[in-house]
């Protein structure tokens, strides 16, 4: 037994050795490969970097240059002189210096991590020249990345939450930029950038940024902290002093003027579950000053706008939380939107906003956007719900709902404008292109003017039929209607529908100027809920002023001087054929001439449109079956019209201009 057990040490001992020997010859091993490749790094270095260099010339049709790279130890590295261009292009970037020191740890996790980076003397540059520029061979994508792409199913969350920890973990310790410099040049029109120092130190920054475009220049101020570990940031812009920040490049490109006082970006915290990737955080901007003639002839100021928001990004979504608040001014809303691109564009906007005082949403009006109702005082209270989901490739099955409820709600005290004065004799101006052509009294003063039981039954219904068959059960809006319109520009890929009522049509004609802008349509919508909602005038009155107003035809105004110009004949002696007529030309007045044939007739595509009018009119009793029944689709102009006829070769308006909608609009009461 004793032998045994001696042996059996023996053979350990022995077998410990050999384990040692072979440790040791393999450490040695190691250390002669660390030693060889330390001593050898640079120059292995190099060969990797000119390989991976020559690919991505070749695979970009570029020329990426770098002079000197080098490692100093293990974790330094050193870069003098990078340049990129394309080939036979103009230089996009040229570096003189970049050192960074790599974290070591996150490398070996197969993620590149900076602790320091320092940049020196670093030029971005931007060419375009007509459709030649220095930057787009960046973005050109081969053919089969495409077809991979176009198979591939969206995965959004992974992407997003991988792009979102890649930038922070870029994001170095210790940054330091110095000779920044940006530009870009576009058909000769340039903007260049220049920062002198930017510093980021113990997660802190704070710089001056100097923006010249041709002979005007801004000095901002851009400060804030970020912490990569957290995966915190808070970033603010703004100017020194109270001078406004302007944004360059809007005007020259868009003929937009647009400046801020201060906008405030924070990002307070990111979690991935349950495979929905969600970022929480806070957008502020103050003192927004917009001017564009898209949006409103006045200047467009809003003195306060921010959102708290959380936005979820799924697999094949984006959504902005419920849980946000969005707030203009004194008006607080908790918004539902959610995108999905794939595999049709599908889009859901949901706002609920219970109860809240009237008088914070007039207060909350951006200054400049409603105009005529700039100091208008209310009390009692408001709620607001607007449900609209639409899939693209199926417009058909789009859900819009829209309703503004009062409660108590009471005008106390009108604006900068009476919204109940044309219950009056008023003076009107017409306008075309945002330009007053003509001005007349709406009343007795006026010879043309005819009171609602002097026009023809036959053309009031006639125009109710056609423009609006709900104008006595409404209240200023037809949902339906919206719907429709919204769905017809869809299916279209254009504007070719509008949902008007003849009460939007009144607002828009009597108090507002007919450009159109964003404001105009958005202060329409709220004038007619504030005069149909609140009795400020009746549905005759406003359907009176209406017939007296409106164009129709060239300078042609008012349904007394229609009657005239085409009839010579008073508005009260209307025949049926002829306030169809008179009805199918409202929305083009001026192209009243393109209704009819070389010999004066109506144009047959109008058959159609008559038999269309006639069966709604009889079917709501305006009309009875032997009016039906003894109705000729055409007319003979009788008044100055008739020397306005164009003959047929000399029609220039394009043939989809001569086209009729027959869809008449909807007759829910």
């Amino acid at each position: 037994m004793k032998n045994w057990l001696s042996g059996k040490r023996i053979y350990l001992t022995i077998n410990r050795r050999k384990v040692f020997k072979w440790f040791v010859i393999i450490l040695a091993i190691v250390a002669v490969v660390a030693i060889t490749l330390y001593f050898f790094r640079n120059p292995i270095l190099q060969s990797y970097v000119n390989k991976k260099i020559t690919n991505f010339n070749q695979k970009y049709n570029a020329e990426l240059r770098i002079g000197e790279i080098k490692l100093k130890g293990i974790s330094q590295l050193e870069i003098n002189g990078l340049s990129l261009k394309p080939v036979n292009g103009d230089t996009l970037i040229k570096t003189r210096f970049i050192h960074a020191r790599i974290n070591l740890w996150k490398l070996l996790l197969r993620r590149v991590g900076l602790r320091n980076l320092e940049l020196s003397d670093t030029y971005i540059s931007l060419i375009r020249q007509d459709s030649i520029n220095n930057y787009s061979f960046l973005f050109k994508k081969t053919s089969k990345q495409n077809a991979v792409e176009s198979d591939t199913i969206p995965n959004y969350n992974e992407k997003f939450y991988q792009l979102f920890n890649a930038i922070f973990d870029k994001i170095p310790s210790q940054l330091k930029i110095t000779n920044f410099n940006a530009s870009s040049s576009v058909n000769g029109h340039v903007l260049s950038l220049h920062i002198d120092h930017f510093n980021i130190t113990d997660r802190a920054f704070k710089s001056w940024v100097v923006v010249k475009e041709e002979n005007q220049s801004w000095r901002w101020i851009v400060d804030g902290k970020l912490d990569a570990y957290n995966r915190t940031a808070v970033v603010k812009w703004y100017c020194p002093g109270r001078q406004k920040v302007v944004l360059p490049y809007l005007q020259y490109k868009w003929k937009a003027d647009v400046a801020f006082d201060t906008i405030q970006f924070n990002l307070a915290e990111s979690q991935y579950s349950h495979g929905v990737f969600s970022v929480n955080g806070f957008a502020s901007i103050k003192g927004l000053e917009v001017q564009h003639a898209a949006i409103s002839n006045e200047k467009v100021i809003f003195a306060k706008a921010a959102l708290n928001y959380r936005v979820n990004i799924g697999k094949d979504y984006f959504e902005l939380d419920s849980l946000s608040t969005a707030t203009i001014n004194k008006l607080d809303i908790n918004p539902y939107l959610k995108y999905r691109p794939h595999p049709s564009k599908q889009i859901t906007l949901i706002i609920n906003k219970p109860d809240f005082p009237s008088q914070n949403l007039f207060e909350s009006l951006p200054q400049g956007l409603f105009s005529n109702l700039q100091g208008i005082q209310t009390s009692g209270e408001l709620s607001y719900h607007l449900k609209f989901i639409v899939d693209f490739a199926h417009p058909d099955n789009l859900v819009f709902e829209s309703s503004l409820d009062r409660h108590k709600f009471h005008i106390d005290h009108f604006g900068r404008t009476n919204l109940s004065f044309f219950n009056a004799p008023f003076s009107y101006t017409a306008y075309e292109h945002g330009v007053p052509v003509r001005t007349f009294m709406v009343g007795p003063e006026n010879s043309n003017f005819r009171t609602l039981d002097q026009i023809s039954p036959y053309l009031k219904n006639a125009v109710m039929t056609s423009e609006d068959g709900a104008f006595y059960g409404h209240r200023g809006f037809l949902p339906e209607a919206f719907k429709n319109a919204i769905v017809a520009d869809i299916k279209q890929k254009r504007f070719a529908r509008g949902g008007s009522t003849i009460s939007m049509q009144l607002v828009k004609n009597v108090f507002l100027t007919r450009n159109k802008t964003i404001s105009r349509k958005l202060e329409e919508v709220l004038i007619v809920w504030l005069i149909e909602n609140n009795g400020l005038s009746t549905k005759d009155r406003m359907l009176e002023v209406y017939l007296n107003i409106i164009e129709w035809g060239p300078m042609i105004y008012g349904a007394q001087e229609a009657s005239q110009f085409y009839f010579s004949k008073d508005a009260s002696q209307l025949t049926l054929a002829e306030a169809i007529y008179m009805a199918s030309i409202i929305p083009h007045p001026k192209w009243f001439m393109y209704s009819f044939e070389t010999d004066g007739h109506l144009k047959e595509f109008l058959g159609g449109f008559y038999n269309l009018m006639s069966q709604k009119m009889l079917h709501k009793e305006y009309i009875t079956e032997a009016d039906q029944s003894s109705l000729v689709p055409d007319v003979v102009l009788t008044g100055p019209a008739k020397n306005l006829l164009l003959k047929a070769d000399t029609l220039t308006a394009p043939i989809d201009s001569l086209k009729m909608d027959l869809e008449l609009p909807a007759d829910e009461l």
